[in-house]
């Protein structure tokens, strides 16, 4: 009886000391995970961000494609007046190129007659001096013909031989007699390029017709023939009548 009395008490005693254990101390208590919710997906915004940019593309063609048709259309009209103005001032346009061919023909001559004379750079320079007075005789007139500028299709080209061939192409010509035939080469490449424009210019020129604008004010006017047989139309008219 008495063992067992003592088992029930270590018993006792064992239960009651768990009961006071001190519980851990730092611990965090740990959150419970909370799921969240999955985003919700645009399936339109892939779309519509491709829709914008061929939109933008399709804008940005049509106004390349009308800008490009306009310059086309610009560039027709401005060819059309141009080509109108130098028709009406075709002789003059004849006058100043033949005066520029035969301009250069004559200091090309000059150059070969010099070749191998001791002075011939000095004497280049000489000929040179003679032709300015005529080549700015010649200049004179072409302000005369376009005083402000920019009628012509072929003003420029005129201005800038003329300019050469006072100038620049008589010294070429004497550092060509000196042993420099680099700036000789130059300056025929380019007078070459601008008679070879303005010939075909002036042969386009003469082939052109003249368009007369058609008058949009009323009916358009009647011959003097066709009023002619108008009127005999009538005049037989009123005789059948009177039979």
């Amino acid at each position: 009886m008495k063992l067992s009395h003592a088992l029930v008490g270590i018993g006792i005693t064992l239960s009651l000391s768990g009961c006071f254990e001190e519980p851990p101390k730092n611990v965090v208590p740990k959150k419970p995970k909370v799921e969240e919710p999955p985003k919700a997906v645009d399936a339109g915004t892939g779309d519509a961000r491709k829709l914008g940019m061929m939109e933008k593309y399709e804008l940005w063609k049509a106004k390349k494609e009308a800008d490009e048709k306009l310059a086309k259309e610009l560039a027709v009209e401005e060819a059309a007046r141009l080509r109108v103005f130098d028709k009406s001032k075709l002789p003059i346009h004849l006058k100043l190129l033949a005066f520029e061919k035969k301009t250069r023909k004559a200091l090309d001559d000059a150059a070969k007659g010099l070749k191998g004379k001791p002075d011939a750079a000095s004497q280049m320079e000489k000929i040179a001096e003679k032709n300015r007075k005529p080549i700015e005789a010649q200049a004179a007139i072409l302000r005369k013909m376009d005083p402000t500028g920019g009628n012509s299709n072929i003003g420029t080209d005129h201005d800038v031989s003329l300019n050469l061939l006072a100038n620049d192409y008589p010294a070429a010509l004497a550092a060509e007699l000196g042993g420099d035939d680099k700036p000789i080469a130059e300056m025929r490449k380019e007078l070459d390029k601008r008679f070879a424009k303005m010939d075909a210019w002036l042969d386009e020129v003469k082939s052109s017709k003249s368009a007369k604008p058609e008058s949009s004010d009323g009916p358009a006017k009647v011959s003097k023939k066709a009023g002619k047989k108008g009127k005999k139309g009538k005049k037989s008219k009123k005789k059948r009548k009177k039979k």
